[in-house]
């Protein structure tokens, strides 16, 4: 092997891509090199084999096929965020004080933002703000979306009515009995959310004509949030503790992050489910593949949340 004179590198260096391939000859190997001279190709880089020898290329960072939105406080306010999989960006609407990203649907994601004291729910195509507000409302919090549909509830009057808007007109939803009803999700022509009954949390599918009640057998109050296809995921209060759910139609499968005080799953895509946990007196949002937790939590925040993926 050649020997190459690098008078100017030191060791543990963190080179450029040029500098690496620009003292690589045909005869050296790009591996031996940085062995030999103890220098680090960073991360951005791999050691690249070619049929003329070795050099070193740019590693491209592939971002996962899906978008996550939450909400993080840090010093003491909140504000919305989307993740690709490698970059946390910021969502704020000018002039509130407060803003949460709930939901996503390709490049428009909905939430809500207090506004002079009021909530205000909105759509944002990633450059716009639109204002979603029920005619008649105290507070409106935009939840859900798919498509040109989106889901939420409005305080009417005394109490909470979920409602279905779908860029011109607001349907009323409404649980018979119930006290309250909340729309948080929505796929296609299905909307699932909480209701109050008789005192108690119960998660609701309807279908635009029927209303289906989901609770998890054992527990004291069910709380739907997400829906994909025929999969629904949730909350769950048993033994006193929130569990996340996840609910194929017939079948509730746990979800509970080891070590946590409380988990929640708020949103499904696929094989895909977000929500947040409890975890050393902090709320960290996390994703959920079926077999393993990644942990979502937004530098220098306080806590994190994540609400939906799409």
């Amino acid at each position: 092997m050649i020997t190459p004179k690098i008078p100017l590198l030191k060791d543990g260096q963190i080179l450029s891509v040029d500098v690496v391939n620009s003292i690589i000859k045909r005869t050296e190997y790009a591996g031996d090199l940085l062995k030999q001279y103890k220098l680090i190709a960073g991360n951005e880089m791999y050691v690249e084999p070619h049929y003329d020898g070795t050099r070193v290329s740019y590693l491209q960072p592939v971002a996962p096929p899906y978008r996550i939105v939450g909400s993080y406080n840090i010093g003491g306010v909140n504000r919305g965020f989307v993740y690709d999989g490698l970059t946390y960006t910021d969502i704020f609407v000018p002039s509130g004080t407060f803003t949460e990203a709930i939901g996503i649907d390709g490049s428009n994601i909905v939430g809500r933002a207090i506004i002079g004291g009021v909530s205000r729910g909105f759509l944002y195509n990633g450059s716009t703000f639109t204002d979603i507000f029920v005619p008649g409302s105290t507070d409106t919090l935009a939840q859900g979306i798919n498509g040109s549909n989106i889901v939420g509830f409005a305080v009417v009057g005394a109490t909470r009515r979920g409602f279905l808007y779908n860029g011109s007109t607001y349907t009323d939803i409404f649980v018979p009995d119930s006290s309250l009803t909340e729309a948080i999700g929505i796929d296609g022509s299905n909307i699932v959310g909480r209701a109050v009954i008789g005192g108690f949390n119960r998660g609701f599918l309807y279908n635009g004509s029927t209303y289906t009640d989901i609770f998890v057998p054992g527990g004291t109050n069910t709380l739907a949030f997400g829906i994909d296809g025929s999969n629904i995921v949730g909350q769950a209060f048993i033994g006193g503790i929130s569990r996340g759910f996840l609910y194929n139609g017939s079948t509730f499968s746990d979800i509970f992050i080891p070590g946590s005080t409380f988990t929640i799953a708020q949103g499904i895509n696929g094989s895909n489910i977000v929500g947040r946990a409890g975890i050393g007196g902090i709320s960290r949002g996390f994703l959920y593949n079926g077999s393993t937790f990644s942990d979502i939590f937004v530098p220098g925040s306080i806590s994190t949340i994540a609400y939906g993926i799409g």
